[in-house]
């Protein structure tokens, strides 16, 4: 409907040109403002490509050892499944880095009224998949199998970098 609205003030103006045009006079300028409400015209590339999401921190291993990890999710958005990237470099247990890929599974529950969003990882590598609770800042925090955090420590989170 709107449509047909804005193409009926196009001709209009065509003709009241056309019309001026004709008594030998020169057109004059006319200014049409209109008023369209819910239509959005979007010039967008990044629609639907790929975003990257890039985790960095300090995540508890086995054993509470820690580790360096920086975790990249590449997806729409993080309510859409996407694949991962992830380097461990681990620090108490003297193995240097560990990389490992696969699919990222982005799981959003209603749990007692709140929303909670959990990263699963699956490795391609047959690797355990390791599953991460986002917190109210966009970080991550590791999640045990019991559903929980595996930490209360702030500092062992991964922080969203980009």
């Amino acid at each position: 409907m709107k449509k047909i609205v804005l193409l009926m003030v196009a001709v209009s103006v065509l003709l009241l040109s056309a019309c001026n045009s004709c008594n030998g006079e020169k057109p004059k300028a006319m200014i049409v403002e209109t008023e369209i409400d819910s239509l959005y015209w979007v010039n967008d590339s990044t629609i639907a490509d790929a975003q990257t999401f890039i985790f960095e921190g300090v995540s508890p291993m086995s054993n509470n050892n820690l580790a360096d990890v920086i975790l990249t999710i590449e997806t729409i958005n993080l309510n859409n499944d996407g694949t991962y990237t992830i380097t461990t470099d681990y620090i108490d247990e003297g193995i240097a880095t560990q990389n490992d890929n696969g699919d990222a599974l982005i799981i959003m529950s209603s749990d007692n009224d709140s929303t909670m969003t959990v990263i699963e990882l699956v490795s391609s590598n047959s690797y355990p998949t390791v599953s991460f609770i986002m917190q109210e800042d966009s970080s991550l925090v590791k999640m045990g199998s019991d559903g929980k955090p595996v930490t209360s420590n702030p500092a062992h989170k991964l922080n969203v970098k980009k």
